[in-house]
């Protein structure tokens, strides 16, 4: 089995803590390959992130497009998306040999996929269309209004924007903006609005085969898939979301306890 490892420069201070992972990996049979950006990340079967959920989310989309199983070691702040903490190396080891031999369970997270002026882009956590005034004051004030067509039929949602999630991404900006925690592998997708005009605008979870066909009705939008910004739309523009055909896939460890991770992680 041939394993990735790719290490945040930005949380990974002990620059000898990937070398040593490496060694380890080594020593224990498996054949190593370094990454130093997401970009790079091919032809392995697991891939080790040390850094934070930033660096996961970094990574996902690349490890998913390949079917590259993907375990983080939390380097960073939060950690939510990571399986082990700082330096936990002979844990991982062991949910190394359960993959090898079969018989560890492996968390399939769905992705988003956008589709926008001709161009396609996923999501881990979400992809948000937001308020977007530019560098004018006047504009500070302007009320985006979104059109929302699905398959349940037509709606719409005027304020700041909508988030439309993911279940791992129900626990990061959408549970900000008052969306519900999900579990990571129900198979819904959650449009969350944010700071609606109306109070009759309430987050509303889909089925995941859904396509949202978004329409800016008015004012200026940003396009952002996990927090990056694809682009800038203005009146009438069109984008479409639905879920996409691969998944990012997380092994695991036997006692893995998603509410234990919930009380301990997003009451810091």
């Amino acid at each position: 089995m041939k394993i990735g490892v790719l290490g945040n420069k930005n949380k990974v201070k002990n620059t000898n803590a990937v070398q040593r992972l490496l060694t380890l990996l080594t020593e224990n049979g498996y054949q190593t390959l370094q990454f130093h950006t997401p970009s790079e990340i091919k032809d392995v079967d697991v891939l080790i992130v040390l850094g934070g959920d930033g660096a996961i989310l970094h990574s996902a989309i690349n490890a998913a497009v390949n079917g590259i199983k993907i375990i983080g070691i939390n380097y960073g702040n939060l950690g939510f998306l990571t399986e082990y903490e700082k330096d936990e190396f002979e844990d991982a080891l062991q949910l190394l040999a359960q993959i090898q031999a079969g018989s560890c369970r492996t968390l399939q997270r769905t992705l988003l996929q956008l589709e926008i002026n001709g161009k396609t882009f996923y999501a881990l956590n979400e992809i948000s269309v937001q308020r977007y005034s530019g560098i004018s004051p006047v504009k500070n004030t302007q009320i985006l209004r979104l059109g929302i067509q699905t398959q349940e039929g037509d709606t719409f949602v005027a304020g700041d924007g909508a988030l439309f999630c993911t279940p791992t991404g129900s626990t990061a900006y959408s549970l900000s903006a008052g969306g519900a925690i999900l579990t990571p592998e129900v198979p819904v997708i959650m449009m969350t609005p944010i700071c609606a005009f109306s109070m009759r605008s309430r987050p509303t979870v889909f089925s995941d085969q859904e396509i949202f066909h978004v329409v800016i009705q008015h004012g200026n939008a940003a396009i952002s898939c996990d927090g990056s910004t694809i682009a800038v739309l203005s009146e009438d523009a069109q984008i479409a979301i639905k879920k996409a055909p691969f998944t990012a896939d997380f092994p695991i460890r036997e006692n893995s306890d998603f509410f234990a991770k919930v009380r301990s992680k997003l009451s810091e």
